[in-house]
């Protein structure tokens, strides 16, 4: 049996609650993941199944530490009958199991944001647009945003010839790959559920939902798990409208605020007391987000002590903000015996970061910076996926093109050309159009001898796959034995230390798939390739925070992190709010994305802003934020040149002129 006696008297509420639909508002820091645990404890006690319940997580680490305190609670057996998963992955499982319901074969392809990127340059060339003219990132971005409005209509969009285009093409060269993108998993997933039979075999297996970051949700996700739950009526979500900070990708606040309306006869259980920030950190927070219109109403308190007013840092420009944020962190550590991990420097945009960067490498002082290339999109990584992802899929015919002359083999394109014009006029496969070139005519012998080399490596692999399907690592090591990454990337690297540092992240893939292995009850190659592609699609809060070093972040990356100092930096008009959001009608977001950064300080909290920046070469002014001033001065200080002064001598060196002068300089000439 489950005590529940260390749960403070609304958790208990929201954990004893079996049969209906319930939400939970979780506020920041109020232990909603705990309250999760234990509840999933408390439905199996009540003889609940472990088959019957799905737990819907928004990111692969949240499902893992999910699934690590449901074991530690009741025992990894049980665990690992539930469903603990993104909405992602369980899209994925669905569709692993009934995509040919569809017309569509179930062992599809996943690409990831460098696979789409390829794609639509790809589309670009050949409807004969420059893409150094049209940024393929951009457009990736415009066709997630149709495709996140459920269901997907013509928006304004289209209008755009060279977007319309591009989208078609994009999404033809999908199906040809037999590949999906993120966004499809969603969409396909949603559509099968349309499938009475289907929808009613997923309702009677998923009986109990549990739905966390529900705030998070887009039109697509919510149509998933509304069919999902319309038959038991067991949906369980959690959230805080306050958090909502994803409306760019389709995310809708909507969601939660209106769910006793969409879910009738919800029970509704708030989770105000906060287990993370001090008092004055926590009534700075409350008094920002007040200003929102569009909210539940809700007040975060906590029985730790007060503690310090959030501290307001003004500097002259930008150099000297970054000066004077580095010269506190140096102080603070050295007075209270602090690591640099403790301490998180936040922003609203990536390029706000270089300034930051470039003085802490000037101090010698460790940092890492979330947000960088991951190492599942690495180029490297993906020439070892790529390998894999054929085995599992020869219709991938993106991958087969990254593979099939590299490592070199003396494939030219115009062989590469007239085994694409056979296929097509064969109309059959470009893999198998590619291995009958292998022995026949109509390319070089040098290229018939390369694809030759091609398909001894595949066939080998391909024994070994299906020899040993529950031993993917078998696979890599057979392809690490047959393939020389090494001498190839040797040769294609001009700088040395770049070629052993691509190396050893081939040499590190071993290692992430025998770390799956080891974790995964049923492993498989296709199910190391799902957790890898989705995988990518994460914030950076996968990578280890390091304990001595200082961690740099869009305030998007920080959702659902702490530290014991946080410096907001770049609190000004035009970044916080930012400068688009006030056209776009934003602002509440923007305000959400601000009490996001604040609430991740568990001490102290730091704001910083400059008088003014350096912007195409001109000097713009800059005005601090609006969200600065709805801190009452009760709980708000601003460090004046004094304290700026002994924070110098502490760190050990002067770095910048007195900065009251010149901010008042500034002032003074308008």
């Amino acid at each position: 049996m489950i005590k529940l006696s260390s749960l403070n008297e609304n958790q208990r509420d929201a954990v004893q609650h079996v049969d209906g639909p319930v939400v939970v508002v979780a506020g920041a820091g109020t232990g909603k993941t705990r309250t999760i645990a234990y509840r999933t404890a408390f439905l199996i006690d009540q003889g609940i199944p472990p088959e019957n319940i799905l737990a819907i997580t928004f990111t692969n680490k949240a499902a893992r530490e999910m699934r690590e305190r449901i074991s530690k609670m009741l025992g990894a057996d049980i665990c690992a009958r539930m469903t603990v998963s993104t909405i992602h992955s369980l899209c994925v499982r669905l569709l692993r199991e009934d995509f040919g319901a569809l017309g569509r074969d179930p062992k599809f392809s996943i690409f990831d944001t460098t696979d789409q990127t390829g794609l639509i340059r790809k589309a670009l060339v050949d409807h004969g647009f420059d893409p150094h003219k049209n940024d393929p990132r951009d457009l990736l971005w415009r066709i997630g945003k149709v495709k996140n409005v459920f269901p997907v209509v013509e928006s304004e969009d289209f209008a755009d010839p060279v977007f319309r285009q591009v989208y078609l093409s994009y999404n033809t060269m999908l199906e040809t790959n037999n590949a999906l993108d993120f966004d499809d998993l969603l969409i396909y997933g949603s559509r099968l559920l349309e499938n009475k039979k289907i929808l009613e075999k997923y309702q009677e297996r998923f009986r109990y939902i549990m739905v966390d970051e529900y705030q998070d949700i887009n039109g697509c996700q919510y149509s998933l798990i509304r069919k999902l739950s319309a038959k038991s009526k067991n949906l369980y979500v959690v959230g805080d409208d306050d958090q909502s900070v994803y409306g760019w990708r389709g995310a809708q606040v909507e969601n939660i605020l209106n769910f006793e309306r969409d879910f009738k006869g919800a029970k509704v259980v708030k989770l105000e007391r906060n287990y993370r920030s001090t008092g004055a950190i926590l009534e700075a927070a409350n008094a920002v987000i007040a200003n929102n219109t569009v909210r539940r109403a809700k007040k975060l308190w906590t029985t730790e002590k007060e503690g310090h007013p959030a501290s307001v840092i003004a500097a002259a420009d930008a150099h000297e903000e970054a000066a004077r944020v580095l010269d506190y962190i140096i102080a603070e550590k050295k007075e209270h015996s602090l690591r640099y991990g403790d301490f998180a420097i936040l922003y609203r945009t990536n390029a706000q970061s270089r300034l930051f960067e470039e003085r802490l490498v000037h101090l010698g002082i460790s940092y890492i910076m979330i947000g960088g290339t991951k190492f599942f999109e690495r180029r490297e990584i993906k020439d070892v996926a790529s390998y894999l992802r054929v085995l599992v899929n020869t219709e991938d015919e993106f991958s087969l093109l990254r593979i099939v002359n590299f490592p070199p083999r003396g494939i030219g394109k115009t062989s590469f050309e007239r085994i694409r014009e056979a296929a097509f006029e064969a109309k059959k496969p470009f893999f198998e159009a590619l291995r009958e070139a292998a022995s026949g005519a109509g390319v070089s012998s040098k290229a018939r001898d390369g694809i030759r080399a091609f398909f001894g490596i595949y066939d080998e692999l391909k024994k070994q796959a299906d020899a040993a399907p529950d031993d993917p690592a078998s696979v890599v090591r057979m392809l690490l034995k047959k393939v020389n990454f090494k001498a190839a990337y040797e040769a294609a690297c001009a700088d040395k230390n770049e070629a052993v540092r691509r190396f050893e992240n081939v040499e590190e893939f071993i290692n992430a798939v025998v770390e799956y292995q080891r974790t995964e009850p049923k492993p498989s190659l296709e199910g190391f390739l799902e957790n890898i592609a989705l995988m990518t699609e994460e914030t950076e809060n996968e990578e280890e925070l390091k304990e001595e070093s200082v961690t740099l972040m869009t305030l998007h990356s920080a959702k659902g992190l702490e530290f014991k100092l946080v410096f907001l930096v770049g609190a000004e008009e035009g970044y916080m709010p930012h400068e688009l959001s006030e056209a776009e009608g934003n602002i509440e977001e923007e305000r959400r994305l601000f009490y996001v950064g604040m609430t991740r300080a568990r001490r102290r909290l730091f704001i910083s802003y400059a008088c003014e920046r350096h912007r195409y070469g001109q000097i713009i002014p800059r005005e601090p934020s609006r969200f600065i001033e709805e801190i009452p001065p009760k709980y708000l200080v601003w460090e004046d040149n004094e304290e700026y002064e002994k924070a110098k001598q502490q760190a050990g060196e002067v770095i910048v002129d007195s900065s009251i002068a010149r901010i008042q300089a500034i002032l003074d000439r308008g």
